[in-house]
């Protein structure tokens, strides 16, 4: 058997390969089954986004009676961020909610290996905070780094990221 090339081995998701762009085409081509890793980037980026931009239920959810639950779908997003205080003790626990979130529920994502770090201190008066996310993408024959930008919108709880 022919060994498969990086482009044959990376896959959309199930969530992109069920989801029909073209209805009025009754076949598809290998572009909509076969991804590159300039896509794959692009992929896991608006699903980040997604997921960031989505507030859990962590404050409903007793860990300690249903520890499952806290990892479950039901509980999928980051910590609620928007109404409260921009202080430092308030960034370093979306960092936290952040890193946890992309562990859990990215896949794609190599275990151990998010980093979330506080770009900049905060000034006072800013109303965002700025946080650079690291991590490793599951891909065959190696792995590959990803490296964005996010900034977080401490009054609208809005999230936005970029590629670097």
């Amino acid at each position: 058997m022919a060994e498969k090339t990086l482009a044959e081995r990376l896959q959309p998701s199930l969530l992109d390969r069920l989801t029909d762009d073209a209805p009025d085409q009754l076949k598809e081509g290998r572009e909509s089954r076969v991804i590159d890793v300039g896509r794959l980037r692009e992929i896991i980026q608006r699903d980040l986004s997604m997921l960031l931009n989505t507030t859990d239920q962590s404050d409903l959810i007793d860990e300690d009676v249903y520890p499952y639950a806290s990892k479950s779908v039901l509980n999928y997003g980051i910590r609620q961020t928007s109404g409260s205080f921009s202080t430092l003790r308030q960034a370093q626990r979306i960092q936290k909610s952040i890193a946890d979130s992309i562990e859990v529920f990215e896949p794609r994502i190599v275990k151990g290996s998010v980093a979330v770090e506080l770009r900049s201190e905060k000034q006072s008066g800013e109303m965002h905070v700025d946080y650079d996310i690291r991590a490793v993408m599951w891909a065959q024959p190696m792995p590959l780094e990803l490296y964005l930008r996010s900034r977080v919108d401490v009054t609208t709880g809005e999230v936005s990221i970029e590629r670097s």
